[in-house]
């Protein structure tokens, strides 16, 4: 089955179908076992850096005040009342990061040992995880939307070496395991598996609150009516969990400005200090660099396909990129990083556009064998 077949079976309401899977559980053990050893490779070189050479508190990553400094704070136990919102909800990665055990104490004395490291060391083990699986789940994603097997493997390569995921995502952030939550929450929805939803759903928000992309996701997919409100119905124990322990149990405390007459303020003085837009061009361009293109000849090559899972979820791009420009336009924080939580929709379009341009040389998957003569 070819990728244009696979569409036209997922407009039809079917699931797709997947070559090499043999419906054994043995070779998909063996087949999940393989994609989980490149991505968990790929993802060890990612944190490996953050891990040794960078600075624990990294002023791109916001330094003592900002990203970093919190998530370490709640890391090392100061109660959360005492962390600036919204960085306090996020509290999956830090404690996680508690959970982290030392290598042998004979393994250690090899390496340049600090307090420091030790503290980035945790962080960049929880994240090598949450990376690792997030290159499965993106591959997972992919093969719903009709890819074979070794296009989403490209695509997860792209993933983990993004400017993005390369630059922050092996550092003590949030992001590894927000990326995993999103994607086990769209796989989910796309398969109709209501468990994983939920499960996405729950833990996800208390990784970070971008987990709420699932529910305009679920809106936009060509479900029925029934199917699309038992979707929304999974969603909800982990929006309504969240929010109580946002507002009732972690309410008060100092957060930054975000008042309308400060946004105005600020933007302001920016302007009148620099080539803001510039910046705002730079970081914008960043999140997925020179894949845009291709991502915009596989929108164009779906238009065919309306109802296709990847063509109803490509209009997460355009809704992921406008709200967080105000933000930063109002206080001046980056948007790359935001930007990028559109990747589940970008890097397979860009695998359909890549796939598109390569027509002519073959429909039915990438040629992993020697190239023709």
């Amino acid at each position: 089955m070819d990728y244009e077949d696979t569409v036209a079976h997922a407009e039809s309401g079917a699931a797709p179908a997947h070559r090499g899977t043999g419906g054994s559980p043995t070779p998909r053990i063996a087949r999940h076992l393989a994609f989980g050893l490149v991505c968990l490779s790929a993802s060890a070189a990612v944190v490996y850096p953050a891990m040794t050479k960078y600075q624990l508190y990294e002023p791109g990553l916001g330094g003592r005040g900002g990203d970093t400094g919190q998530y370490v704070a709640m890391y090392q136990g100061t109660p959360l009342a005492q962390i600036i919102k919204p960085f306090r909800y996020r509290v999956f990665t830090p404690y996680m990061a508690r959970l982290v055990p030392l290598p042998p104490h004979g393994l250690l004395r090899y390496f340049d040992i600090t307090p420091d490291k030790i503290v980035q060391y945790h962080f960049a083990v929880a994240n090598l995880l949450g990376l690792a699986l997030s290159g499965m789940l993106l591959i997972a994603l992919c093969e719903s939307f009709g890819l074979e097997a070794p296009w989403g493997m490209l695509g997860a390569l792209l993933f983990l070496t993004s400017f993005t995921v390369v630059n922050s995502a092996g550092a003590p952030m949030t992001d590894a395991w927000a990326y995993a939550f999103l994607l086990l929450g769209l796989v989910a929805a796309v398969r109709g598996s209501l468990t994983w939803l939920s499960v996405a759903s729950l833990v996800g928000m208390f990784a970070k609150e971008t987990t709420l992309l699932l529910v305009p996701a679920v809106l936009l997919l060509a479900d029925p009516p029934r199917a699309k409100l038992m979707k929304l119905a999974a969603l909800i124990p982990g929006v309504v969990g969240y929010a109580i322990f946002r507002h009732a149990c972690s309410a008060g405390g100092y957060s930054f400005p975000s008042d309308v007459t400060t946004a105005v303020s600020d933007t302001i003085w920016r302007f009148r200090h620099g080539p803001y837009l510039w910046w705002i061009a730079f970081e914008g361009a960043a999140a997925f660099g020179a894949i845009l293109p291709l991502a915009w000849i596989g929108a164009l090559s779906l238009r065919g396909s309306p109802r296709a899972p990847l063509a109803r979820l490509s209009w997460l791009v355009p809704g992921t990129l406008i709200p967080p420009l105000f933000n930063a336009i109002g206080i001046g924080s980056g948007i790359g990083h935001i930007w990028f939580y559109s990747f589940p929709a970008m890097i397979p379009l860009a695998l359909v556009g890549l796939r598109r341009v390569l027509d002519g040389t073959g429909r039915n998957g990438l040629r992993l064998g020697p190239a023709p003569p």
